[in-house]
């Protein structure tokens, strides 16, 4: 038996990949330099992808196994 991990870290990725992606358009001024933008977007984006992984890795995700007993009919 297969366990569920106890906290949705993917989840909880995704939620903190969001808000760094949010925060240049919602705090910083249109005319304030662009490095600390970029370095949050890459942040925001480097979350994200790991989020994706940790999320694709949880047991749900994956392909319920065939059962050879059951038969299969095409309507």
């Amino acid at each position: 038996m297969s366990s569920r991990p106890s906290r949705p870290t993917g989840f909880a990725f995704c939620v903190a990949a969001a808000g760094l992606l949010a925060v240049p358009t919602l705090l910083f001024p249109a005319d304030s330099p662009t490095e600390p933008k970029l370095v949050l977007a890459a942040v925001g984006a480097g979350l994200l992808a790991s989020a994706v992984v940790l999320i694709r890795r949880e047991p749900a995700a994956k392909a319920a196994p065939a059962r050879p007993d059951e038969a299969v009919t095409e309507e």
